[in-house]
């Protein structure tokens, strides 16, 4: 369906940086996924059965009802969508068998698709994707939903908030059923969309914070590090590993994924013991990251001494946002961390371990505290977002790896007609960004689930990526047990 010629608004610069990594080719689909369970009576397997509760998630959340124009500007600008054929976005998969891959195995064969798949720019940027998946009783039905989306509107935490009205909209379906069904186009009025986060007013930036990679921009690199002058907001030095210098080939670059999930007990016993060390759970899973990469390279190049950490960190509450509103409201934290040794990877977690879990864990609230000097806010001294984001590829990555943690969803509804079982977050490979990301979501009480996703070829090591990428998670599995 076209779009209309008004402009609702035009993009911040943390938006247009994600508009031209988009238009560019080098990010596309953000997926947040959820395993539902159905009662008897709802039929997983019919597109239909899906656009009520998505006509609401689009009727609360204006941004499920723009598209991007003048994209490949630095003027990009949302416009609205008067109307949207929900068959244009909700796609239901055929059955999924029982197999040798168990249920995770036929998630991640959804997920890994929908990773690198283009967005049409006539219609909103994000689709439905459903795979039933064999039931477990006769009296229910369950089925995987991933909510594929473009980070050009949303950011990760805005998928979490699609479930949540979906879920709550399946739910008063349930409890008031209507004699006929929801047809697939729907008219959507104009409304005016939240204002953008990484504003001047709201991201004040101070002098000393706006000099350090001014000034650093235009020294050689070893004179800005030196003086303390960086020319990036990470904290890469000679010892760092990054992977391979950024590159993009629209043929061959692609996301790579795997999904693994953490048992709820062990998942318990690491909250526990971090909250016993003053840490949270993402500021622990940076130190078993470290650990994991550590023993990946007991036997590699000594010259790497340390890595950048990289943190999505989520603004809403410091914005005066609500936990339910779509956008985007993300800064990053960097924070680097040393090598251990094969000695302390293959033991518990030591007291110089859990200083630097809460290290992070101090410098994420403090992060997500302020709006004061957020390295997002620099963005709008960018002469040209698009050229400095076209201008990464062939150099140094900024960081070693991101977690990005979207938290526990935590149903507070009454139990009838659905429940979420799961979920599940991936987001593509960063072409011009960390070579690995982690990728972490997990249910209230319930397990965790995380994918890693790189793209291919970005590690710039010897041995297959996918074994690099396994011997990571089975030391994240391992450190998990140890608690």
């Amino acid at each position: 369906m076209g779009a209309n010629k008004g402009v609702l608004r035009f993009a911040s610069p943390n938006e247009q940086r994600t508009i031209s990594r988009e238009d560019l080719g080098f990010y596309h689909g953000v997926n947040i996924g959820a395993v539902y369970e159905f009662d008897g009576e709802f039929n997983v397997e019919s597109p239909q059965s899906f656009f009520a509760p998505v006509q609401r998630c689009i009727e609360e959340h204006p941004f499920l009802a723009v598209v991007v124009a003048d994209r490949h500007t630095n003027k990009a600008f949302y416009q609205h969508v008067p109307v949207i054929n929900l068959e244009e976005h909700i796609s239901v998969l055929e059955h999924a068998p029982a197999g040798d891959s168990g249920q995770w195995g036929l998630v991640e064969d959804v997920l890994r698709p929908n990773l690198d798949r283009p967005f049409s720019h006539t219609i909103p940027p994000w689709r439905v994707v459903v795979l039933p998946l064999p039931p477990t009783s006769q009296r229910s039905h369950l089925c995987f939903i991933a909510f594929s989306y473009s980070h050009t509107i949303l950011d990760g935490p805005s998928g979490v908030a699609f479930h949540r009205t979906f879920l709550a909209a399946t739910r008063s379906a349930a409890r008031n059923p209507t004699p006929s069904p929801t047809p697939a186009i729907v008219e959507i009025a104009e409304r005016a969309l939240p204002p953008p986060f990484d504003t001047p007013q709201r991201l004040p930036i101070s002098w000393s914070f706006l000099l350090g990679p001014l000034i650093g921009a235009f020294m050689p690199r070893f004179l800005a590090n030196l003086l303390g002058l960086k020319p990036e907001a990470s904290t890469v030095n000679q010892g760092t590993w990054t992977g391979t210098p950024a590159f993009f080939d629209h043929d061959t670059t692609r996301t790579r994924v795997a999904l693994r999930e953490i048992d709820a007990p062990l998942v318990g016993n690491a909250l526990r013991a971090s909250r016993a060390h003053g840490a949270k759970l993402t500021g622990t899973m940076h130190i078993l990251m470290v650990r994991a990469l550590s023993k990946a390279f007991a036997d590699g190049d000594n010259r790497i001494t340390n890595f950048a950490s990289q943190t999505a960190i989520n603004m809403r509450r410091a914005a005066g946002v609500a936990e339910n509103e779509m956008g985007e409201f993300a800064s990053g934290v960097y924070f680097p961390l040393p090598r251990v040794s094969a000695a302390v990877c293959e033991g518990p977690i030591t007291e110089e371990e859990w200083a630097a879990a809460r290290a992070c864990t101090e410098a994420f609230a403090d992060s997500a505290s302020r709006l004061r000097d957020q390295p997002i806010g620099l963005l709008r001294y960018l002469p040209s977002i698009r050229k400095w984001m076209a201008a990464k590829v062939g150099q140094q990555r900024e960081s070693s790896y991101e977690i990005s943690n979207v938290g526990a969803f935590e149903d507070k509804g009454e139990a009838k007609g659905a429940n979420i079982l799961h979920m599940v977050f991936a987001q593509p490979g960063m072409v011009v960004g960390c070579p690995i990301c982690i990728n972490m979501v997990s249910t209230k009480g319930g397990s965790l689930l995380y994918t890693v996703t790189w793209p291919s070829g970005a590690l710039g090591i010897r041995v297959d990526e996918s074994v690099f990428i396994d011997a990571i998670c089975n030391s994240l599995r391992a450190d998990f047990e140890r608690f």
